[in-house]
């Protein structure tokens, strides 16, 4: 059950991201309202995501990490996929193993999207390998938030000795 609820807040978050992502979007070309955009963004999913590891915990759990691992793990899986099929050519766009890219791009988005949203942040400047290592990074930062949650409830209900 917590595995569903984690995943479903993902979902949310998904949404609620793509919504930002839109809003915002008619701001483009403010320099610092494009740096605040992406500063809210950011502060905002990572308290989401925290949030929700937090409901998805039982007071009286104990902590194990690993629980928190399903958007990660599927992340990962998608992220392989994509490789195995195209690992040098990363452009959706172009149809070489797009859309695999494309449906691991869409399951990133709430982390990754700040990252698109300006050019002064983007990550398509990096070469080949740091691309890969920022994709994957960002499909193992929502069961980082959520582990810390998770940590955060099970940790107040620990009583002193």
């Amino acid at each position: 059950m917590k595995y569903l609820k984690l995943f479903l807040a993902h979902i949310l978050i998904f949404a609620l991201s793509n919504f930002i992502f839109i809003y915002f979007h008619s701001f483009y070309e403010n320099t610092l309202f494009e740096i605040t955009a992406i500063v809210f963004h950011l502060a905002l999913v990572i308290v989401i995501y925290i949030g929700s590891g937090y409901y998805a915990t039982t007071k009286t759990e104990k902590f194990k990490p690993l629980s928190y691992s399903i958007i990660a793990i599927i992340g990962i899986c998608i992220w392989l996929i994509a490789f195995i099929d195209s690992p040098t050519d990363l452009n959706w766009k172009n149809g070489n193993g797009g859309l695999f890219w494309l449906l691991y791009r869409i399951y990133i988005i709430p982390t990754e999207l700040p990252f698109c949203f300006s050019d002064y942040v983007s990550i398509d400047k990096f070469n080949i390998i740091m691309k890969h290592i920022s994709l994957v990074t960002f499909t193992i930062l929502p069961s980082i938030f959520q582990a810390y949650g998770g940590f955060l409830k099970t940790k107040r209900n620990i009583k002193p000795a």
